[in-house]
């Protein structure tokens, strides 16, 4: 029996992707793990390991009680830009110590899959952004896509002292309703849900112009291609942009979201609240984010399933649904 460990497995892409992990390969046994965040919390229950990937003897213990094959990781901490930008240092002490942590440990497996980020892009001024790009731009000047940056680095070197095939996947705008809407500073789609949907409210602020472009792309697309190329050859040593192929704006994305809540009755139809922008908070927040996705889909036959209209709509449906 093969052994999948997932880290990350319990957050808002995580638990998609465990999902669809025990989908594809139903006799594969699935290790995830959870932040530990009380201290009466157990160790370990059934494949769930509880504890901090910051500690290298939490993650040693993984690694000794079960032979891994594979290592998805994902975890990371929970932030929108405005996280990027107010725990810079926190973010980067983290999210790096996990990861070495992880691989340091991983010198045995098949194969290791790293979740990426588009922000390794942030210096291009060149659209859609390429895989190759990242060898020819500045490093990110941000702490988040710095991070992402090094990450990659790190699993290209433990390939290369150790072998270990990987995968890096670099996704564009990933859109998960189990991300929390009524916390501050999440993601943009978040922010918006909570002010145009929860709060109804008469004005919405859109940092900068208001024109900044994204792809936003349906968690499932993503963790399909994840899960459904985790043991495919092609997919060794290689680097994956991942996103829809629609760029859309900040407005075009609150245009939506209220565009969708009128057809389904959820806001009345004389709702158009005012639009603020020029408001400047952040060191770093990149205008264009559009991914080439020539190469995944020459190589891997993968194309984004869900338009950006669909996206919201099943974004929307599920947060209504749970209340």
């Amino acid at each position: 029996m093969n052994t999948i460990l997932v880290t990350g497995s319990e957050g808002n892409i995580g638990k998609y992707l465990v999902k669809k992990l025990e989908e594809k390969y139903p006799d594969y046994k699935i290790i995830r793990v959870k932040l530990k965040e009380k201290n009466d919390e157990p160790l370990k229950d059934g494949n769930l390991y509880i504890g901090d990937l910051t500690d290298n003897s939490f993650v040693a213990k993984i690694f000794e009680e079960n032979k891994i094959d594979y290592v998805i990781h994902g975890a990371a901490r929970l932030y929108g830009v405005a996280g990027f930008n107010k725990d810079v240092f926190g973010l980067y002490n983290n999210d790096i110590k996990c990861l070495l942590n992880v691989i340091d440990n991983s010198k045995s497996v098949k194969k290791f899959v790293y979740f990426s980020s588009s922000m390794v892009y942030e210096s291009s001024e060149k659209v859609p952004f390429t895989e190759e790009l990242t060898e020819e731009i500045h490093p990110p000047k941000s702490s988040y896509g710095l991070t992402k940056y090094l990450g990659e680095k790190a699993v290209k070197f433990f390939n290369q002292q150790y072998g270990v095939a990987y995968t890096i996947w670099r996704p564009f705008n990933v859109v998960s309703p189990l991300e929390d809407h009524e916390r501050e500073s999440g993601h943009v789609f978040v922010d918006f849900y909570r002010k145009i949907f929860s709060e109804k409210s008469p004005k919405i602020e859109i940092y900068g112009t208001g024109k900044q472009v994204r792809c936003f792309t349906w968690v499932e697309d993503v963790v399909g291609a994840i899960s459904d190329f985790l043991i495919d050859e092609r997919t060794d040593n290689q680097i994956f942009n991942i996103g829809s192929n629609e760029p859309k704006n900040m407005i075009e994305l609150k245009d939506m979201l209220i565009e969708i809540g009128k057809e389904n009755n959820i806001l009345p139809a004389d709702y158009n609240p005012e639009i603020i922008t020029g408001s400047t908070s952040f060191i770093v927040d990149v205008q264009l984010r559009i991914p080439s996705t020539e190469k995944i889909q020459k190589v891997l036959g993968w194309k984004c399933q869900t338009n950006f209209k669909d996206c919201f709509k099943k974004f929307i449906e599920f947060k209504q649904n749970n209340k």
